[in-house]
């Protein structure tokens, strides 16, 4: 346990540690905007499909 708040309170490791944690919020968004695309392109897919078989 000390040797992880000797870690967090060194600052020369602070820039790794921040641009790490950088990288994985922004790959985190980017898979979250991703995926909800194309859940949104699955959803309007499937609308249109139940929409025609509805008028058949």
């Amino acid at each position: 346990m000390t040797y992880f708040i000797d870690f967090i309170n060194s600052e020369k490791h602070f820039y790794y540690v921040f641009s790490s944690y950088l990288i994985v919020f922004f790959l985190l968004i980017l898979i979250f905007i991703l995926t909800s695309t194309k859940v949104k392109k699955l959803e309007k897919k499937l609308n249109n499909k139940l929409h025609n078989e509805s008028q058949d």
